[in-house]
């Protein structure tokens, strides 16, 4: 099998963030200007070490479309599809408001916040299910390279399990705002080049020679 590289990058930051807002699924989101630039940032860092981008999968968020927008225009993908599998989290009446609010309700109900699922929503382990499908999904076939655009739980979430952790380091495996991580797929194992790498940490990080 030949060597495949997996870009997990997370949306920009956006103006519900600054806010403090719990964003999931209620809120589609804005980019915030230093969340667009954080995500031209990262396209440009990625086109000038020369990758060519096979396909760009793309949470349905608007915060998720709006970066991958801004990422086509650098990295001209082959082939951008939206995928449900990458929304964000369904919080159900959590989403939209204050983020403590989460393990306030964890906490009521005697529940780790991981397994919380409010009603008619989903819990971390849900979406760590996906997130884990659609990557399945995409080690399992043939494209050389391809840019996942999520959102940072899901990616969180993903990265837990890539790396046989619990949810006890959920936290320290969030990125942040156009944050990336670069995995190589073919050998016996994953192989993490980046883990959460922010924008401006990128120069010198990605080798042109092994990255396309």
């Amino acid at each position: 099998m030949s060597t495949q590289h997996i870009y997990l990058i997370k949306h920009g930051e956006t103006e519900e963030n600054l806010q403090g807002i719990h964003q999931g699924r209620a809120i589609g989101g804005r980019l915030s200007e230093r969340g667009r630039a954080d995500v031209r940032t990262v396209g440009g860092h990625l086109a000038a070490a020369g990758i060519t981008v096979d396909q760009m999968l793309v949470s349905p968020m608007s915060r998720g479309r709006e970066s991958a927008e801004i990422l086509a225009t650098a990295l001209a993908p082959a082939d951008i599809q939206v995928d449900e599998r990458l929304a964000a989290k369904d919080s159900g009446h959590l989403g939209g408001r204050p983020r403590d609010l989460a393990a306030a309700e964890a906490a009521r109900h005697g529940v780790p916040i991981h397994r919380l699922r409010t009603p008619g929503g989903e819990s971390s382990e849900d979406v760590q299910a996906r997130y884990v499908d659609l990557w399945d999904e995409v080690c399992s076939g043939a494209r050389r390279t391809t840019v996942l655009v999520g959102h940072g739980g899901g990616i969180a979430c993903l990265l837990l399990w890539l790396t046989g952790s619990g949810f006890d380091r959920y936290l320290q495996h969030v990125p942040g705002s156009a944050g990336i991580t670069w995995v190589e797929v073919g050998g016996p194992a994953p192989r993490i080049r980046l883990m959460n790498a922010s924008p401006a940490e990128l120069p010198g990080l990605l080798d042109a020679r092994t990255a396309r």
